[in-house]
């Protein structure tokens, strides 16, 4: 019996389909007469507690740091033992297991994990799919490989798990410990990307509130040639007073140079006209997504991420959706008619003039990394039924899918250079030809037209030639205030993170981070994963690091403080390149990964004795601390639930459920009790709002999603 463990349930059912034959569909799995199709739900598995490794580790004591954590031991995460035992179960069923977890590291260590766990002795083949479409799926089943060519991916992943596991709870502890002596009753918390972010947010604020403005002079200059009249922008010259973005900054200069300048001949040095083309955007990644409806409906990422999740799993609607690629399969061109017919009964894209013939650059299998860009599927969810959220998401990625098949935006872009006494101008302007797309996806993705120049018509530049010559008639000196680099919102953040590479001033660790995302087409030298980012973000949250205001990410007084309290080392980027290097050498055999441990951990042991709490001071922060956690995760997306002071909100999706409930204020183990089993004992102190009188009755949880409870009560006579 071979048996095929994919990541997750959709590529098992991909798996199936493309194996063949009659599948029964059992608890957890699928089962033909030679084959059995079984899945993960992400990992399964993670670390013990600390104090499973050592029962001292039960108590926060500096001593003890840093936290021996290696060999990592597992158990199966809470919510997921019974299909766990299901795996695991059939792993020792089987005869040959193939391996089909997603094909990028994280993938190829959530299974290992699992055979790792039982101890697996059996023959493992290695199923590698990033495209998810039927002809694509067979292609990959008929080209199984050996797993064990990717035991190097395996280990390089494992490193980083436990750096992340012994880096993250050790550094946490300690500052913690240092926090508490403050009077700090929270968790002063550290990881590897999370708290680069806050560096990144925090460097930002500070630079933003200590900026002195100052003023600017560009020039502008009115010429005439043949009697028609444009307007050309000085290009600042090398001997002139300018900062480091290349502006003037002498106001005296200006003004003496638009005197000089005043009605002197004007020499047209190179003109001319260019066909241009705008190709469509590519179809959305997850960032992409994320900045998106960020930046045009105020959605954090969190919650866009949650969204898709939705369309995907509950109404099927769009393919993979934590992909951080942009690009598209040639199996999926093949495929697009059908899910073009699909969509075209959307009243909206009804009568659409689509070329389905029309192959644009995002199909391109080559550039597919371990999953294709994000797409609707032929199953077109009826509009009505979805909330105004899912909508918005849908209908962006459906429109992004559609442009695919539209024509480029073709536009004529005319430019002339003009000489004024040694001194430059210049103009550009344009004129679109063909909207194409752009009709169609308005105010995404234009030709740059902004850059045009005010009181500079095409038709004017156009007709312009080299070797003319005219006057320049006037020059205005236009002064301007310096303005502080623009606090980061969720959008720019995520931005930012996709190639942090650019914020880093170490030649070093610039080259190191581009080196880790090198033959990746839509990261650059960034920091975390798409799955990750917004996970970072809501922790930052609520922790109470960060906050939003209108729209803007500013640390708290308590990030500051923690902050100025980290060693750079903690908060900026470095640790990711360094130990990307370090991995890439684990990959190719050329170091182990107990040689990782062990060098961390000698790290470490300096680290954590130079700590120091600084500034941050003992405020309470209810929704902080470790103990302010159920032990119950939430049971939309399993992460954990922090109790803030009005409710139990999860950290990873909108689940929440308030801590008053018709004026009778629950307790931890009430909420507990109520997910677990979804419904509570008989509670008693609840106040009808009609009547005013108190009465008793068992809350029942309605909804996973959201949170939202009822009341059942008991009838038998009381």
């Amino acid at each position: 019996m071979n048996l095929y463990i994919a990541e997750k349930p959709s590529v098992a059912n991909d798996i199936a389909k493309a194996l063949g034959g009659y599948f029964q569909k059992k608890n957890g799995y699928l089962e033909s007469a030679d084959h059995i199709v079984t899945w993960c739900y992400g990992h399964l598995l993670k670390s013990i507690e600390p104090e499973a490794y050592h029962p001292a580790y039960a108590q926060w004591k500096a001593e003890d740091l840093p936290l021996q954590l290696y060999p990592l031991r597992y158990e199966p995460i809470a919510g997921k033992e019974a299909h766990t035992q299901t795996v695991i179960d059939l792993i020792h069923r089987a005869d040959m297991i193939v391996h089909a977890g997603d094909p990028d590291d994280e993938g190829q260590l959530l299974v290992e994990e699992l055979l790792e766990y039982t101890d697996n002795r059996k023959p493992v083949k290695r199923l590698l799919i990033n495209d998810n479409t039927d002809a694509a799926v067979k292609k990959a089943l008929s080209q199984l490989k050996d797993n064990q060519q990717f035991k190097g991916i395996y280990r390089k992943a494992l490193a980083r798990a436990a750096g992340d596991l012994i880096y993250g709870l050790s550094m946490t502890r300690a500052y913690t410990i240092e926090g508490r002596k403050n009077g700090y009753r929270g968790v002063l918390s550290v990881g590897r990307v999370q708290t680069p972010i806050l560096g990144l947010i925090v460097r930002r604020y500070l630079t933003h509130q200590s900026h002195t403005s100052s003023f600017y002079y560009p020039l502008t200059g009115d010429f005439s040639v043949s009697s028609q009249p444009f307007v050309a922008n000085w290009k600042v010259s090398e001997n002139a007073p300018q900062d480091d973005k290349k502006r003037l900054t002498s106001k005296s200069y200006a003004d003496a140079l638009a005197i000089r300048l005043r009605g002197k001949k004007a020499d047209i040095k190179s003109a001319g006209v260019q066909e241009k083309a705008t190709a469509p955007p590519l179809p959305f990644n997850l960032v992409r997504l994320q900045q998106t409806m960020n930046r045009q409906h105020k959605m954090t990422a969190a919650r866009t991420l949650e969204i898709t999740q939705q369309l995907r799993e509950k109404h099927k609607a769009i393919t993979y959706n934590r992909s951080d690629c942009s690009y598209l399969s040639d199996e999926q061109f093949n495929e697009a008619p059908q899910v073009l017919e699909a969509l075209q009964r959307i009243g909206d894209f009804n009568g659409l003039a689509l070329d389905r013939s029309r192959k644009s650059k995002a199909f391109d299998s080559g550039k597919v990394t371990a999953h294709t860009a994000i797409i609707p599927t032929a199953k077109v969810p009826e509009l009505n039924a979805l909330s105004e959220h899912e909508r918005w998401v849908y209908m962006a990625i459906a429109q992004h899918y559609l442009v695919q098949f539209m024509p480029s935006k073709r536009y004529l872009e005319a430019s002339v250079v003009v000489e004024v006494d040694g001194e430059i101008f210049s103009a550009r302007a344009t004129k679109t030809m063909e909207a194409g797309f752009s009709a169609f996806l308005k105010g995404e993705e234009s030709d740059a037209s902004d850059e045009d120049i005010p009181g500079s018509t095409f038709d004017v530049l156009q007709a312009l030639r080299p070797g003319e010559t005219g006057l320049c008639e006037t020059v205005t000196v236009n002064e301007k205030k310096t303005t502080p680099p623009p606090l980061f919102t969720e959008a720019t953040l995520l931005a930012a993170l996709v190639r942090v590479a650019d914020f880093v001033e170490d030649a070093r660790i610039k080259q190191l981070l581009k080196e880790k995302d090198k033959g990746k087409k839509d990261e650059h030298g960034g920091i975390g994963t798409p799955a990750t980012r917004s996970d970072m973000l809501e922790k930052l949250k609520s922790r109470q690091f960060i906050r939003e205001e209108k729209g803007k990410l500013i640390p708290t007084e308590t990030g500051v403080a923690f902050f100025r309290a980290l060693p750079d080392s903690a908060t900026l980027p470095d640790m990711t390149a360094l130990w990307s290097a370090q991995q890439s050498e684990i990959e190719q055999g050329n170091k182990t990964v107990d040689e990782f441990v062990n060098e961390l951990v000698g790290e470490l042991r300096q680290q954590v004795n130079t700590v120091s709490a600084g500034d941050i001071k003992g405020e309470a922060k209810p929704d902080s601390g470790q103990a302010e956690r159920l032990t119950t995760p939430c049971p939309h997306c399993a992460k954990e639930i922090v109790v803030r002071p009005k409710l139990f909100a999860c950290m990873g999706c909108e689940f929440k459920i308030w801590s008053t409930v018709s004026e009778k204020k629950l307790t931890s183990k009430q909420v507990e009790t109520l997910i677990q089993k979804g419904k509570t004992s008989e509670i008693k102190g609840f106040i009808s709002k009609k009547t005013g009188r108190p009465f008793s009755a068992m809350l029942v949880l309605q909804d996973k999603t959201s949170g939202k409870v009822g009341f059942e009560f008991n009838y038998n006579g009381k």
